[in-house]
């Protein structure tokens, strides 16, 4: 007679995330975001290494963005930000739409911050304060930039002052989100997030944001900074006006404006010249060319002013050379009604569209 033994090995399973029809039983809201899987994490590269370092916030690692998590169903899209908030603030910000959203938030009618935003505009924001384990989650209302309302969604903080692995979880409704026939997942199928600590008073900005922020973040909360860099997450790829949700890794749809780590670079004009003179003669129907070299490519404008102070006229962007980082404005003269200015001594003011700088140069108007 002869024995069978059976040798029965037990592989361990690799959890895996992935998106599916209902996973909502796998979510546990209680701040500790240990459900989420490594496929889940925004911030990571291909060989599973994390974009966002621990060491980056201006206050130290209690006061830190560690990670962003996401995945989806066919009814929640589930976020988690893994931070430290001693005695400050973690806000998650959503930009889904193009034609409005949050642009300045000091200006806002709640949590007013001292945030600006450049190559994003946020329609949602979910925000808490250490040891606060009720989020607030706010939608800016339609063709708005100045008026948030607070909206319902299933959310939890854990942060707790000093304590480190805590996050700040959230399951929010497609429904919630994507919420008339005009504002539809076809059209709108990306969504850009980025989330950062901020201090707990009005009007005060913040030491970290994840992914990293092009211009950087401000060591004095009194400091307005401009965010502007985001991660994006193509929900919807197949275009047919809903989540996919077939076994999607999430971290294969994440995109980045600019990749982390980044080193912050603030916004500088490096030079400025006057191609043909710093003076024309306007009744020969000439004009001045203003040239200017910067570090980093935004949108600028040129305004002219006179020796009193006051915006007299505006010049035209001609040129915009991206490979040497150089802009062409021209001004023929005229101040704002189209009437000729008086001969005399001007002054040419270039600012960027964030905010984050000015420069001033003085040219003349001559017979």
């Amino acid at each position: 007679m002869k024995r069978v033994i059976l040798l029965i090995f037990f592989i361990p399973l690799l959890l895996q995330g992935v998106t599916g029809s209902d996973i909502y039983d796998r979510f546990l809201m209680d701040g500790i975001s240990d459900e989420f899987t490594e496929d889940e994490y925004v911030l990571r590269d291909s060989l599973g290494e994390g974009l966002e370092s621990e060491t980056d916030s201006y206050w130290g690692e209690y006061n830190d963005i560690r990670q962003i998590k996401v995945t989806w169903d066919d009814t929640y899209l589930y976020i988690a930000v893994d931070a430290c908030s001693w005695g400050n603030n973690v806000i998650l910000y959503l930009d889904i739409f193009d034609d409005y959203g949050l642009q300045d938030q000091s200006d806002l009618n709640t949590w007013m911050r001292n945030f600006k935003f450049y190559n994003l505009n946020p329609d949602f924001f979910l925000a808490t304060w250490d040891t606060n384990t009720n989020p607030q989650f706010w939608k800016i209302r339609e063709g708005q930039t100045r008026v948030a309302d607070e909206i319902s969604s299933e959310d939890y903080a854990g942060f707790d002052t000093g304590q480190l692995g805590r996050s700040m979880e959230v399951a929010i409704a497609w429904s919630t989100l994507y919420y008339s026939a005009e504002r539809n997942m076809a059209d709108y199928p990306k969504i850009r997030i980025v989330s950062v600590v901020t201090a707990g008073g009005d009007f005060t900005s913040g030491p970290d944001c994840a992914p990293d922020n092009l211009g950087g973040m401000a060591q004095d909360s009194g400091q307005t900074v401009i965010i502007d860099n985001y991660a994006e997450i193509l929900i919807d790829e197949d275009g047919d006006g809903n989540p996919d949700t077939d076994g999607v890794e999430p971290w294969q749809r994440v995109s980045f404006l600019e990749r982390p780590p980044i080193k912050a670079t603030p916004l500088d004009v490096t030079k400025v010249e006057f191609p043909e003179g710093k003076g024309f003669n306007r009744d020969n129907e000439d004009h001045i060319t203003v040239r200017f070299y910067t570090n980093r490519l935004t949108q600028y404008y040129m305004s002219i002013y006179n020796m009193e102070g006051v915006e007299i006229g505006e010049a035209t962007q001609v040129d915009n050379n991206i490979i040497d980082n150089y802009y062409d404005f021209e001004w023929y003269g005229y101040d704002l009604k189209g009437k000729p200015v008086p001969y005399g001594i001007y002054i040419v003011r270039i600012y960027s569209d964030s905010g984050e700088i000015t420069r001033n140069e003085a040219f003349a108007v001559v017979k």
